[in-house]
């Protein structure tokens, strides 16, 4: 099966990526119905780069959105979200969004192996329940991501058409974790597509992890579950991450932050422990 490729991408002062990013995607084997690029206010000649740029050839349709809608911190919670949501917006008004066409995000700083997207493509072929698939992710450093080998990271990631149309991209703290959490309540599975790969800036570099931290509390993660991840900076001899992530959630904890108020999600994540040591048993239905 055909489908077509929908893409947004959220760029904010990416001038040393732009071309690496052009060159990504141009050497997809898999052609890309509309790419939306949502510029946001980049000060550092990101936006006249994107306005003399070539788009490659295998892109139908490349546009460019020159906006400048979020100030402050661009890649914290919500405000990332907002963009990303702006291109998904503008996709659908320029396409009628199938249920077997895929729609997702390739943020400006990750940089897919050539047969990404076919790949991908493939998996949502061979798996109709699949919802979100991505490939794996490897750190600039060559390091693998600190995430789960399950989770599919939300820098890369597709939709199929009938999830995103059911599920929706939530815009919120950590929008791609709420987004997956809501489809997989939907009854939509998730894929880490091994076959496929892509490079990515380490999580944290814009962002720091004591706002992940603090998002990981917002979502209703149990204590177990924030000591489990933030042990896994420590593993990697990031000890200073480690306690900038314990600092974001225990003190969100301490001061009583606000939690995500969909009682159902919430309590989707406060299982997540217990779901995975399920599934890693092998007890999973």
């Amino acid at each position: 099966m055909t489908r077509r490729i929908f893409l947004s991408t959220p760029l904010r002062d990416e001038m040393d990526n732009i071309d690496r990013l052009f060159s990504a995607v141009g050497s997809q084997d898999y052609p890309i119905d509309l790419w939306v690029i949502v510029e946001n206010g980049s000060t550092d000649g990101s936006r006249e780069k994107l306005a003399a740029i070539e788009p490659p050839t295998n892109v139908k349709e490349l546009v460019v959105l020159n906006e400048d809608t979020e100030k402050g911190e661009y890649a914290l919670g919500s405000k990332y979200a907002r963009v990303v949501n702006r291109g998904f917006e503008e996709i659908k008004v320029r396409r009628e969004l199938g249920d077997e066409d895929l729609i997702g995000i390739l943020d400006a700083d990750s940089f897919p192996d050539s047969g990404y997207y076919r790949t991908l493509a493939e998996a949502f072929d061979a798996d109709p329940k699949i919802g979100i698939a991505g490939g794996t992710s490897v750190e600039e450093d060559g390091r693998e991501t600190i995430h789960a080998a399950d989770w599919v990271r939300g820098s890369c990631r597709l939709w199929r058409g009938a999830c995103m149309k059911q599920s929706g991209y939530i815009v919120g703290p950590s929008a791609d974790t709420l987004s997956l959490g809501r489809a997989e309540l939907d009854g939509w599975k998730s894929k880490v597509v091994e076959e496929a790969s892509f490079r990515a800036r380490e999580v944290g570099t814009r962002s720091k992890q004591q706002y992940y931290g603090a998002s990981t509390y917002y979502r209703g993660h149990t204590v177990l579950y924030a000591l489990l991840f933030g042990s896994k900076f420590v593993r990697r001899g990031q000890m200073a991450e480690a306690r900038a992530f314990w600092r974001g959630y225990f003190g969100a904890m301490k001061e009583s932050a606000p939690r995500l108020e969909d009682t159902a999600l919430r309590a989707h994540f406060r299982r997540t422990v217990p779901r995975k040591l399920k599934k890693r048993l092998g007890l999973a239905a």
